[in-house]
């Protein structure tokens, strides 16, 4: 590639950029160029031969494994965890989940989804009352509160490094009544404690020095229509969100950029998480054990 067809495609990106960010890009767009990407990003994972494609998964195994749990922690939460919970409570459903649900068909609803794989997270963690939980990345606390309520008798520990996370899961505690719930205020990556858990859940997190005991996978249906019902809450409540992000980010420009951004997200993941009919970009659900 020249030099001059470089610049002219770096131009381009900006170009759609800007107008992105200005509102002037159609859904349809956006959806044919995410398409694009997946089909680009498939076709560079994919190799010729049996040899070239397992070489190239031990390369990208082997990766990973100098990979940190996270990276710019201080960076994801300013901009992306510390929002507005006004708008949280329009997007996403009644837990806060900030990860996909489970929903067992078309007719499931977000609420429904979010306490389905909550059900699920717990059943395939063996959760028995008495238990002592750790959830690590807690967000607003949707698993830590769900496994609080659900076993009463389980001492559950939460870990976040936001502070308007860690008031908003103690009020709620207040509200559900709930004595079992202790939240940390840390960096999940340089987290150290003497204390013992008998299970520890760290969803979207890489752990370390475990082995596997069992390992599910879930089809990429199950968070593509969770984007999509996102997206459709933010659509249905556009007025209402407008109204908040002008609050909080302090003027119109602003909230529309973010308006736009979240938008984006979600049409973005919901296309990549569909592609193949849900069978390219999956959901992994693993117990471990300590070595």
């Amino acid at each position: 590639m020249s030099m001059e067809t470089k610049h002219a495609k770096k131009e381009a990106i900006a170009d759609f950029i800007k107008r992105m960010e200005l509102g002037q890009v159609p859904d349809e767009e956006i959806r044919k160029k995410m398409r694009t990407l997946v089909e680009k990003r498939l076709k560079w994972g994919y190799k010729p031969t049996h040899e070239q494609q397992l070489a190239h998964l031990i390369s990208f195994i082997q990766s990973l494994r100098s990979m940190e749990m996270a990276e710019e922690v201080d960076t994801l939460d300013a901009e992306l965890y510390e929002i507005p919970l006004p708008f949280l409570h329009i997007m996403c459903g009644k837990t806060l989940k900030f990860s996909p649900g489970y929903f067992k068909d078309e007719s499931t609803t977000l609420d429904e989804s979010e306490i389905n794989m909550l059900d699920l997270y717990c059943e395939r963690a063996q959760i028995k009352d008495g238990q002592s939980i750790l959830d690590l990345g807690c967000g607003h606390g949707s698993l830590t509160l769900h496994v609080a309520q659900k076993y009463r008798g389980c001492k559950v520990t939460g870990i976040t490094n936001s502070v308007s996370q860690k008031e908003f899961i103690m009020d709620e505690c207040k509200k559900l009544d709930l004595s079992n719930v202790e939240i940390i205020l840390a960096d999940v990556t340089k987290f150290e404690t003497e204390n013992t858990y008998d299970r520890i859940f760290a969803v979207a997190l890489i752990e370390e020095d475990v082995s596997i005991l069992n390992h599910w996978t879930l089809s990429g249906k199950h968070p593509s229509l969770g984007f999509k019902e996102w997206l459709k809450r933010l659509d249905d409540n556009m007025d209402a969100v407008k109204e908040i992000f002008e609050s909080f980010y302090g003027s119109k420009e602003k909230a529309m950029k973010w308006i736009t951004y979240w938008r984006v997200f979600c049409i973005a993941h919901s296309e990549m998480y569909a592609s193949n009919n849900g069978e390219e970009w999956m959901l992994s659900q693993v117990l471990f054990k300590k070595i």
